[in-house]
């Protein structure tokens, strides 16, 4: 298959599998913002997903997390001044709590689960982690 239409196809396919992210819709909106806050989150959770980010007052951010095994927390982190890393302030088990708008709907990870994840990078390039739906294994 020539180049040009491998791209076309390439690119078809990329939108079939991030529909929200071509239309900005549930949480993904925040992902610029809020990364850093994933970032600091998901240290020292490995193997585990950002399932949900929403920005809070006073320059905190609430993010949903899940582990491999399946267990749900919660994390609340300090964002920082654009360049420099947020802070993890908290994280706690969720146990039954139902699922914020969209949760799940993509997954935020450090490190890439599969060959369609999409890069995140900061404004000056620096790669933060992987977006991906959640079936990317």
């Amino acid at each position: 298959m020539p180049a040009a239409p491998r791209l076309r196809l390439a690119l078809l396919l990329s939108a079939a599998a991030f529909p929200a992210l071509a239309q900005d819709e549930g949480w993904t909106r925040f992902l610029p913002k809020l990364a850093p806050a994933m970032v600091a989150c998901l240290q020292g959770e490995a193997g585990s997903a950002a399932s949900a980010a929403l920005p809070m007052n006073h320059g905190r951010a609430l993010v949903r997390l899940e582990r491999a095994d399946g267990e749900r927390l919660e994390c609340i982190a300090e964002l920082a001044p654009p360049g420099q890393p947020a802070r993890r302030e908290s994280l706690k088990p969720l146990g039954a709590a139902p699922p914020l708008p969209g949760e799940d709907e993509r997954r935020f990870t450090l490190e890439r689960p599969c060959a369609a994840a999409r890069q995140v990078s900061d404004a000056a390039g620096r790669e933060l982690g992987w977006l991906s739906a959640p079936g990317c294994r």
